[in-house]
């Protein structure tokens, strides 16, 4: 049976991720079209080209498809591996009709960019798709082999977690640990290939034997805590979790699922830790997580935590919040 703080988490989170799509991003598209007209400036040195096409990353929109569209036929290989970059946070359906033409490019490195870039929604490929993608990443591994650094065997680790390979995964994260190369992520990767492979007891004693090699790594207790939390142990997840906030000291995250885990056990420490994501991020699904906590304990400034988010958040999700503190929307254990 699935821990009701999680089920609250998760209710909380798809609303929050709402809250901040609702947000005016007027701003953000106009950068947005300033970087799309810099990256097609073929005026521009290649340079700032490249640096327009990167930052186009952080700035999804119509015109900064359009750039990337035109970036990716541009005459000069780098231009069109910025390109590749530039595309990620496009859903697959968009990025496969823009770059597997590119898979067939002459220049080695637009091609690894594009496998790179397609590895990440494997699962979401169709079987037509994974066919033509397979030699591709299996010409993507082989190079990275090759190269053999610390760094390109990470991302070859990850590559074979994003196609489910997850022993290949293993085997590379452990060549890694005892090399004495890949730190606490090489610890964690392995957590995580048990972790997709729906093996939590696994990578729960994975975790164990990090923590006595990286004692008190908040990212290991933070990672330990989720699991805990899909092994049914809410109360242990909670103890890790608060550990590891406290370790980390000013990461926002640790501190807001702190808040989220504390809830059963302590609900004064499950406030302050919402709040100090607050103060530490400033982002205002946060402060609607603080809101929410104090509607639903009756805190008696429940009000004033609204009146500091309504000048950040859309007059619907205030009202909607308003409207329970009416109704008395308390928490049930």
């Amino acid at each position: 049976m699935i821990n009701k703080r999680i089920s609250t988490f998760i209710a909380a989170t798809v609303m929050m991720v709402f809250l901040l799509i609702a947000l005016p991003s007027s701003a953000a598209n106009q950068t947005a079209e300033q970087l799309s007209y810099i990256a097609q400036d073929k005026s521009k040195k290649r340079s700032e080209r490249i640096d327009a096409l990167e930052q186009l990353a952080s700035f999804p929109s119509q015109s900064a498809l359009i750039a990337i569209a035109r970036g990716l036929k541009d005459n000069q290989h780098d231009i069109r591996e910025a390109s590749v970059r530039a595309s990620a946070p496009y859903q697959l359906t968009h990025r496969w009709r823009l770059l597997s033409p590119l898979m067939d490019d002459l220049v080695l490195d637009v091609r690894m960019a594009v496998a790179k870039n397609l590895a990440v929604d494997y699962t979401k490929m169709n079987a037509v798709q994974k066919r033509q993608f397979d030699p591709l990443f299996d010409d993507w591994a082989s190079t990275l082999i090759l190269k053999g650094s610390e760094e390109s065997m990470m991302t070859l680790a990850e590559g074979y977690l994003y196609i489910s390979d997850y022993n290949a995964a293993r085997n590379v994260y452990s060549q890694l640990i005892e090399r004495s190369e890949g730190g606490v992520d090489a610890w964690i990767g392995v957590a995580e290939s048990y972790r997709l492979n729906k093996q939590d007891e696994q990578a729960l004693a994975v975790l164990n034997d990090a923590l006595v090699v990286f004692s008190d790594e908040p990212s290991i207790l933070y990672v330990k805590s989720l699991t805990l939390v899909r092994l049914n142990k809410p109360n242990q997840a909670a103890r890790s979790m608060d550990s590891a906030a406290k370790i980390a000291k000013t990461n926002s995250q640790y501190w807001y699922v702190n808040g989220v885990l504390q809830e059963a056990y302590d609900q004064q420490l499950a406030l302050e830790s919402l709040k100090k994501a607050y103060q530490i991020s400033g982002h205002p699904e946060q402060l609607y997580a603080v809101c929410d906590f104090k509607i639903r304990h009756l805190d008696n400034k429940a009000e004033v935590c609204l009146m500091q988010l309504e000048k950040i958040a859309p007059p619907h999700v205030i009202a909607n919040l308003r409207s329970r503190i009416e109704q008395r929307d308390v928490v049930t254990n």
